[in-house]
């Protein structure tokens, strides 16, 4: 009887064992992990980014981050848009696309003509068609655009690993293409009201979730202000200082305006600011730590000196 008894409980620690793992795993407690992310060159763009990509075969982050998939002087084209989105996916990682200024604000006809609008649209249609990310390890995402308000908005979405919210904002560096000339504000108009309301759900989403942190990823810093003119990214900056003010985790903002790569991570109180250029920027991720977030570079380097392509503005 002792015997049976016996081992009936070693049965049931071993089970509850098992289970705890599994909920443990499932839930994102298991412990670190690391992201990567990269910006666009300004030239050469198709070469450097089959280069960073293949500089992935040793690695193993749980996602990778494009900030845009051209440079300003490529093709606006549909074939290019596809045939980056079909170079992503062949990325045996999961692939997250956060919108750049230089996929669509600088695009022009065959007349000289702007056709930013037209290509976001196109842009939206092509990279942004699914609940789920590029790559053939693809992740589920919660888009904007499930919302009838604000259905266009594909680009904007969020999902979750551990106790950490990740989410895109559609902020393109150029000053958030905010245009002087009267009466041609429309779109700048229209994302500003879109960004501000996601910000209320992302933050949200992550007070429900009990997030230990925020993470942003956006094309423009919107606390780097260099304009003389108006300030294109005001509103946002109110918006994330006012929601800053009530959120009880760390926020860090990852953007592309960025000149060398960076060493560390600027943070000021809550807020943290981190610029990529154009080769990987690794990530580090340790929810029980104090820092949370910590950098260092993703992949070593090729023998022989790379000169780094930096996008400038």
């Amino acid at each position: 009887m002792k015997n049976i008894m016996k081992k009936w409980i070693l049965f049931v620690l071993l089970t509850f064992d098992v289970i705890s793992t599994c909920f443990a795993s499932k839930n994102g407690q298991a412990g670190s992990f690391y992201f990567i992310a990269m910006d666009q060159p300004a030239s050469n763009n198709h070469v450097q980014l089959k280069k960073e990509l293949s500089r992935l075969k040793n690695t193993n982050p749980e996602f990778i981050v494009l900030n845009g998939i051209k440079s300003n002087a490529e093709s606006c084209g549909d074939d290019l848009y596809t045939e980056r989105k079909e170079l992503l996916n062949d990325v045996n990682r999961p692939v997250i696309v956060s919108l750049a200024g230089g996929d669509w604000v600088y695009c022009k006809n065959s007349r000289g003509n702007p056709v930013s609008v037209e290509r976001l649209r196109r842009l939206r249609e092509i990279l942004f068609d699914s609940g789920h990310s590029l790559g053939n390890q693809p992740i589920n995402l919660t888009r904007q655009s499930l919302s009838n308000r604000f259905s266009a908005y594909s680009e904007n979405f969020y999902w979750s690993h551990g106790p950490v919210l990740f989410a895109t904002l559609h902020l393109p560096a150029n000053n958030n293409n905010y245009l002087a000339a009267a009466g041609r504000n429309n779109e700048f108009e229209d994302r500003t009201i879109a960004n501000k309301n996601w910000l209320d759900l992302v933050f949200r989403q992550a007070t429900r979730e009990h997030a230990k942190a925020i993470v942003l990823f956006t094309d423009g810093n919107p606390y780097n202000v260099k304009t003389a003119s108006r300030d294109g990214f005001s509103e946002i900056r109110q918006k994330l200082n006012t929601l800053l003010s009530h959120y009880s985790g760390r926020v860090l903002i990852i953007h592309g305006q960025s000149g060398p790569i960076p060493k560390d991570i600027v943070w000021k109180g809550k807020l943290g600011l981190a610029g990529v250029g154009s080769i990987w920027t690794r990530f580090n991720v340790t929810p029980n730590s104090g820092a949370i977030f910590r950098i260092q570079q993703a992949a070593p380097k090729k023998q022989g000196k790379q000169k780094k392509a930096i996008r400038t503005r």
